[in-house]
């Protein structure tokens, strides 16, 4: 049954990625508000490689290839400060035209970035887990800190709130508290990936925001 969840979380994200391209497609390629098809990127290889995991099977073929999990996961999901950041300014929100909020956006980026592959990923060692069915390679020994997740949620759930009060368009907030939500609700649903299908809500609420700002830029 996982398995199955897996494979349609993956492909589910490569519909999110398509559709995030024809947002795109009357926009300049390298728009800040893009940086989020790289986060769809990683989550389309973090699900497909969890679904193949049990088909693949336990060795160095599996293991080399979630090691590029966790680097993707450190790479690309800090960018959501610099999307947070984007939208505000093509919003029109004033303060964020400020040369200082660029700045500081492009720095927390770079620090949790910087700080990801320091605490996750340097000395990284994977291990074989099954799990209802579903094999992956984990970190052994090695708690994932949730500093990066926390700042990114508390980032978005600020602009989510700016933007209800601005514009009244609540998909951001909801979609950012939900994220949140399955963050506290994985401590006691141990037997289902409730973190992964909310996650999926949350990208859909990304890109309902990247769509509300092409359509009002029209």
């Amino acid at each position: 049954m996982d398995t199955f969840l897996y494979f349609f979380l993956g492909f589910g994200y490569v519909c999110l990625f398509i559709w995030g391209l024809t947002l795109s497609r009357n926009h300049k390629l390298f728009n800040l508000t893009n940086v989020l098809l790289l986060v769809i990127i990683g989550l389309i290889y973090d699900n497909l490689i969890i679904a193949f995991g049990r088909f693949i099977g336990e060795g160095n073929v599996l293991e080399s290839l979630s090691y590029a999990r966790f680097w993707l996961h450190a790479l690309f999901t800090p960018t959501l400060i610099l999307f947070a950041w984007n939208i505000c300014f093509r919003a029109d929100l004033q303060w964020a035209k400020k040369a200082f909020w660029k700045v500081f956006a492009y720095l927390m980026t770079i620090g949790l970035i910087l700080y990801e592959l320091l605490t996750s990923v340097k000395g990284l060692k994977l291990g074989p887990n099954w799990k209802n069915g579903v094999l992956t390679y984990d970190s052994v020994g090695q708690s994932a800190s949730p500093l990066m997740v926390i700042l990114i949620a508390i980032v978005l759930a600020i602009v989510g709130i700016l933007f209800i009060v601005k514009f009244r368009f609540y998909w951001l907030f909801i979609g950012t508290v939900i994220m949140i939500l399955g963050s506290v609700l994985v401590i006691w649903i141990k037997n289902f990936p409730i973190m992964n299908v909310l996650e999926f809500i949350f990208i859909v609420s990304l890109l309902l925001t990247k769509q509300f700002l092409v359509r009002s830029e029209k």
